[in-house]
């Protein structure tokens, strides 16, 4: 549990709810990213605020900030107001705070144009002073020390593991919570993400590991066709430490460090095989391990055998250490290579499909029902991108039809319709290899 949500809500009404009155108004849990440089912040800051140390630095990190309609408190340095408003002009979700050395009492709202966000300007000795009385400041000596050493107990009130600002997709957050209550198996969970994009599911799965009270860690993989967005997933693995097998320093972990495997540049094929990419540009593809054996080996070794070009219908075996208990494909639907990915997964294991639709009339009827608000009908992507009514029947029949292990069999564990973040609905299927006998 973070101090933001330790903190319970405030009456306004006495002078350190006044000096926080920008943080104490957001909803639990409350989000903070301070901009302030370096020295600044670890001498003193909100316990569990996310550091990115210049706008200079934001520059290449928006993909870290919350989703447009999540309210959330940007605490930067009177100098930095010029730069950090216009950082923040097209975010009207920012609530923008600056802080001065002067010792004046009052605090001053300080509208920069009709439609920019709300801005403030405070003493940083009141501010500070009033968080202090709220326990809710704290000093570091790194963000790695802030990140590689976090209390596993919530009731220690001191810690500041910083919180990500960013959060999952509701499909991926039930299904991690799952596999994490559920799963009896020792070990580091394992996830691959397919079509992961700036890997912030992958991150959000990695970095919650090292304080959510199962105490589970992952480790995880992550795969896409987009060469400048695996960039910024490498900048956002390095930037929480988890591009390594880091020692595990807190006394109060019991398991190895969570860490990402790898981030690969591939293309799933028309045939259904997931294909390396190299070079420049869109990349050239990889088709047997003589074209590049390095490359190739570095998808052996990540469990992706089953996969790979020439693979006879994912039937490579893959030892258990080396397949995955959970593979994301969220909004995005490789339908051809979907039926080989029954083979990288552990018994017990998910996969996951979360996506467009293309809702039958029941699915219609009953969206309708539970989300009035939400959009049913919409352009994009087009139909022929989206899942279709009984294609993931179709799907569950051809992987218990096919080579699966003896007394396994494949379930549909459970189906959502659920709204995204601009009201279109997607389709959340969470697809589980069971026992034969558990499926009865």
């Amino acid at each position: 549990m973070s101090a933001a949500t330790d903190a319970k809500e405030h009456t306004i009404d006495t002078s350190d709810d006044r000096a926080l009155e920008a943080y104490l108004s957001l909803k639990v849990p409350r989000l903070v990213l301070d901009l302030r440089p370096d020295s600044a912040f670890h001498q003193a800051h909100i316990a569990n605020s996310y550091h990115i140390s210049s706008v200079s630095e934001l520059k290449s990190r928006y993909s870290y900030l919350p989703p447009r309609n999540v309210p959330f408190l940007v605490i930067a340095d009177q100098e930095q107001l010029r730069e950090v408003v216009e950082a923040f002009s097209s975010t009207p979700s920012a609530r923008l705070l600056f802080l001065s050395a002067s010792t004046l009492s009052n605090s001053s709202e300080q509208q920069v144009h009709s439609d920019s966000n709300p801005t403030q300007t405070l003493s940083c000795n009141i501010f500070f002073d009033s968080a202090q009385r709220l326990g809710l400041v704290r000093s570091s000596a790194s963000h790695r020390e802030r990140i590689t050493l976090p209390p596993r107990s919530s009731s220690n009130h001191g810690h500041d593991f910083p919180q990500l600002l960013f959060r999952p997709s509701n499909a991926v957050h039930r299904s991690v919570l799952n596999l994490e209550t559920n799963t009896h198996r020792d070990g580091a969970l394992r996830v691959l993400d397919l079509g992961c994009g700036a890997a912030r599911d992958l991150a959000w799965i990695l970095h919650g590991s090292r304080t959510r009270p199962s105490s589970r860690t992952w480790t995880g993989v992550g795969v896409d066709n987009w060469k400048a967005v695996l960039k910024r997933a490498q900048q956002l693995i390095e930037d929480l430490y988890l591009n390594s097998r880091q020692p595990v320093l807190s006394s109060q972990a019991s398991s190895a460090a969570p860490f990402c495997e790898k981030l690969l540049w591939a293309k799933c094929s028309d045939d259904g095989f997931l294909e390396p990419l190299t070079g420049t540009g869109k990349g050239k593809s990889i088709q047997t391990a003589s074209d590049d054996e390095q490359l190739w080996g570095e998808y052996l070794q990540a469990g992706l055998a089953p996969l790979l070009p020439g693979a006879d219908n994912g039937e490579e075996s893959n030892s258990v250490d080396a397949k995955f208990d959970l593979i994301l494909c969220i909004r995005f639907h490789p339908r051809a290579l979907l039926p080989r990915l029954s083979h990288l997964v552990r018994i017990g294991g998910i996969v996951l499909l979360s996506h467009f639709v293309t809702l039958s009339e029941a699915e219609r009827e009953a969206a309708i029902q539970a989300h009035p608000q939400a959009t049913i009908d919409y352009d994009s992507p087009p139909p022929e991108g989206r899942i279709q009514p009984g294609e993931i029947e179709s799907l569950i029949g051809a992987w218990n039809a096919s080579a699966v292990e003896a007394g396994l069999t494949w379930t549909i564990e459970s189906q959502v319709l659920e709204p995204i973040e601009d009201g279109r609905i997607i389709k959340s299927v969470a697809l589980r290899k069971v026992k034969a006998a558990a499926a009865v």
